[in-house]
C-alpha cells in the first residue's frame, strides 16, 4: 500500500504558519509528513536535532529548496532504487 503522507518540504508556507499558530509539535510533523525518499538522516523532521535545511520553516526558508540535487553532497543522502 502506498503511503499517502505529504512531503514536509512541499507544504505551502500558509500551512506551516497554521501549524505554528495551532501549536503543533515536532511529533505531529514527524507523524503526518515525510522526509525525502533519498534522505537517510535519522528523524530528519525532528527540528533541532534533524536536518536544519529541511526543517527551516521561515518564510524564505530552505525547506522548499530541498531536492535530490540540493542534497547531493549530504553524507546522509541515500541512493533511490
Amino acid at each position: 500500500m502506498k503511503n499517502t503522507k505529504p512531503y514536509f518540504r512541499e507544504l505551502p508556507q500558509s500551512e506551516i504558519d497554521k501549524m505554528i499558530e495551532e501549536g503543533r509539535t515536532v511529533g505531529y510533523c514527524m507523524e503526518h509528513y515525510l522526509q525525502p525518499d533519498w534522505c537517510g538522516y535519522p528523524e530528519a523532521l525532528s527540528m533541532e536535532l534533524g536536518c536544519w535545511d529541511l526543517c527551516d520553516i521561515s518564510i524564505n526558508g530552505k525547506r522548499t529548496q530541498i531536492s535530490e540535487e540540493y542534497c547531493k553532497s549530504c553524507e546522509f543522502k541515500t541512493k533511490i532504487k
